[in-house]
Order: C-alpha cells, then structure tokens, then sequence
C-alpha cells in the first residue's frame, strides 16, 4: 500500500487520513450498537443517513443517542478492531 500510496504516511500531512481514520472509527461504533440493540437500531440508522448534511456532526449523532464526547462510543469501535485483528491472527497461525 505504502508503494502506491505514499501520501498515507508523509508527516508532513498530518490531517490528511483523519477523516478516514474517524470514519472508520464511526462506522465501527454504529455497527457495534447495531450489535447492542439488534432491530432496534435500524430506525435510529434511517435516521441518521437522512438526517446526513442537514446538521453538524455533534448534533445529528446526539438526534440518535451518540455522545461523541462520550469515549465509551469510541471504546465498543476499538473493541470491534481488536476482535477483527485476534480474529486474523488465529487465521494466520500468529496468536
């Protein structure tokens, strides 16, 4: 990736990969409440994709109970990351 990619790693461009470094992290943290809250979640989810662009990111999370101050959010993306490397490391024959 690196060889194609070298823009990903200059230090120089320090925000650059934020956004896809939070939106991984997003995503994570709405998957691991769909995980939670099972069908429950699907409307909060209809809400928060046609909500998108009306609002600020703080306010259109808080509309579906999202604290994005709240590290706990944050804390059940990073979960999910952990489970996903140990789960490709027992692949892998490396744990």
């Amino acid at each position: 990736m690196w060889v194609n990619k070298p823009h990903y790693y200059r230090a120089g461009l320090s925000f650059y990969n934020f956004p896809y470094a939070f939106g991984l992290l997003f995503a994570k943290g709405l998957y691991a409440m769909y995980l939670e809250k099972g069908e429950d979640f699907l409307p909060l989810y209809d809400k928060l994709l046609n909500e998108t662009g009306r609002n600020d990111l703080k306010d259109l999370t808080a509309s579906v109970g999202i604290d994005l101050e709240n590290p706990a959010f944050f804390r059940s993306s990073m979960e999910l990351i952990r489970q996903d490397i140990e789960e490709f490391l027992k692949l892998t024959g490396k744990e």
